[in-house]
């Protein structure tokens, strides 16, 4: 489930994440051509995981999404990750790499575009065939994320396996664990829990859900923290992530796992 449409960053080059304890590039992304990931600091600690959520609306005809959620380990030892990127030219996506340590340490990449193929190979996916995550969730209040304000994430239970489990993706920026309170049941909201957003009003937030299916099994969610109709910032600090500010744009779409 998607809240919110944000523009993109055209880059037709490797880039350096941003916010990390060590760091990682990637190649120019070109539709069904590898993609390499390669960790440029030697502060990690290894195993890596490379983590790509698509952001954005698909550009295929029909609004067809073919794009999923792709968690990928390096190899054992290894600091260089080589994968086919089975997104179309013109689609988006935000990289992250992960570590020993946890969600997130390598830093986020900002949006990036998946420029056409310049090898002549043939496409690697369906472009008439759709993918969906594995389970659906929500926010409540509906459609927005707002800046200290208690939000609901809840689910179906019918339709999870174990306990879903949330992470906040900040476009070239932090990302993090989302922390999840006491899990409770309401009429209308199915189970869920309460959270806190401690980000910055006008940051971009793609909320990446997940089960024991793995990472993104639930889909993201993707709007920009407002203020709301009260201004609230007691939950801030120094280090509360942040991002650019966008502004939303286009139709709702969805990406997830298929």
């Amino acid at each position: 489930m998607v809240i919110g449409i944000i523009p993109v960053f055209l880059l037709s080059s490797t880039f350096l994440s941003l916010v990390s304890a060590y760091s990682f590039t990637i190649s120019t992304p070109r539709q069904c051509q590898n993609l390499t990931v390669s960790i440029t600091r030697e502060d990690g600690q290894p195993p890596y995981r490379l983590l790509l959520f698509p952001f954005g609306p698909s550009p295929l005809p029909d609004n067809v999404e073919v794009r999923q959620i792709e968690d990928i380990p390096f190899g054992t030892g290894e600091t260089m990750l080589s994968i086919p990127l089975r997104y179309s030219e013109r689609s988006e996506f935000v990289a992250a790499v992960n570590d020993a340590a946890g969600f997130g340490t390598g830093g986020t990449s900002v949006v990036t575009t998946v420029l056409a193929n310049d090898d002549g190979a043939g496409i690697c996916f369906d472009p008439l065939t759709s993918v969906s995550p594995s389970f659906a969730f929500s926010a409540n209040p509906p459609n927005q994320i707002v800046q200290c304000t208690p939000t609901r994430l809840w689910w179906d239970n019918t339709t999870v396996q174990g306990t879903p489990s949330f992470l906040g993706v900040i476009p070239g920026g932090e990302s993090f664990v989302i922390p999840e309170g006491p899990i409770t049941d309401v009429p209308s909201q199915g189970t869920g829990f309460s959270w806190t957003p401690p980000v910055r009003a006008g940051t971009t937030l793609v909320i990446v859900g997940g089960d024991d299916r793995g990472v993104g099994s639930g889909g993201s969610l993707v709007t920009i923290v407002s203020t709301g109709v009260r201004l609230d910032d007691d939950c801030l600090g120094d280090n509360s992530p942040s991002s650019t500010p966008g502004s939303p744009a286009g139709l709702p779409t969805s990406t997830g796992n298929a």
